[in-house]
């Protein structure tokens, strides 16, 4: 330890510092507001862990500047929880992998429990991926296997009291919403995934195929940081990023509806999609990583700014 302040130590806190200026003064819902500025703070965090030191920074500013994200915390929506919740048990998840202790277990247990209990179908499906993918390997399954008896003990707690809520209710589905079709499916699987990556494309354009070279720059960020990754951590990361996308095309189809394909109810996508694009980043060297870093995050600060004016 030399004690050297580098920009990898110091990421959290000015990721933080830069969400909060985004959620907090405009937005008169102080609980999302403060969730959505700490997942912030929690994806430099994370991707510490997952990725290495050098993707922490990206990783921060990629949450921070998230419209979509953005939007969800300057309202009184469950989103922004969830996100923040869910980039706490990757957290946990990556010390455990490393650690394996079983207070570490448990802690995962209450945030998987509490995330498959909350009513949003994506979000469930990620938090179950969680200590599945760690009971994987063998010497972590004991921890995997309590995380499954705590996850399903708060469950239970919640669902007697009648707190736990259905993944199924939707509630109204408004009448705009169009009927499932293969090619509906298609385009509003792609369109929304788009806006998850944070490229608010519907306010400039009508469609998202418009704005396919930015989409084609961050798929392929998100594609050269999953090589570089190891084995398990690539595959946790691709898997969160899918899950949410397969499940949604699943209840579509069984719904009749592309409801369950809306943008952000494909959220739980996000702290994944902002992990591999922070490692594609800083798999980069010189000034080839700050070019595209600045590419990056003036586009997302773009549209962040048109989503916040509107």
């Amino acid at each position: 330890m030399t004690g050297r302040l580098t920009v990898d130590t110091w990421a959290p806190l000015l990721c933080l510092a830069l969400a909060a200026a985004v959620r907090l003064p405009a937005s008169g819902h102080a609980p999302t507001a403060v969730a959505g500025a700490l997942a912030a703070p929690l994806a430099a965090i994370a991707a510490a862990w997952m990725a290495g030191p050098g993707a922490t920074p990206w990783a921060g500013c990629l949450l921070a500047l998230s419209p979509i994200h953005a939007l969800a915390s300057r309202q009184v929506a469950p989103e922004s929880l969830l996100v923040t919740t869910l980039l706490v048990a990757v957290w946990l998840l990556a010390v455990l992998e490393r650690y394996g202790h079983p207070a570490l277990a448990v802690a995962l247990g209450l945030v998987v429990g509490g995330l498959a209990s909350g009513g949003a179908p994506a979000f469930a499906a990620v938090a179950i991926l969680l200590p599945s993918w760690l009971a994987l390997r063998r010497e972590r399954r004991a921890a995997a296997f309590l995380s499954a008896v705590v996850a399903l003990a708060v469950g239970a707690a919640a669902i007697v009291p009648g707190l736990a809520r259905s993944p199924f209710d939707y509630g109204e589905i408004a009448p705009s919403i169009p009927a499932t079709t293969l090619q509906g499916l298609v385009r509003c699987a792609g369109a929304s995934f788009t806006r998850v990556m944070g490229l608010e494309y519907h306010l400039v354009v009508s469609q998202a195929r418009y704005v396919l070279p930015l989409t084609a720059l961050f798929v392929a960020l998100m594609v050269r940081g999953a090589m570089r990754l190891s084995a398990r951590p690539r595959g946790l990361l691709v898997a969160g990023t899918l899950v949410p996308l397969a499940l949604g095309a699943v209840m579509a189809l069984v719904t009749g509806q592309v409801a369950p394909l809306q943008a952000n109810r494909l959220l739980a996508a996000l702290p994944f999609v902002a992990l591999l694009t922070a490692n594609g980043l800083a798999s980069l060297s010189g000034t080839r990583a700050w070019a595209a870093g600045t590419l990056v995050g003036g586009i997302l600060a773009a549209f962040l700014a048109l989503a916040l004016a509107r």
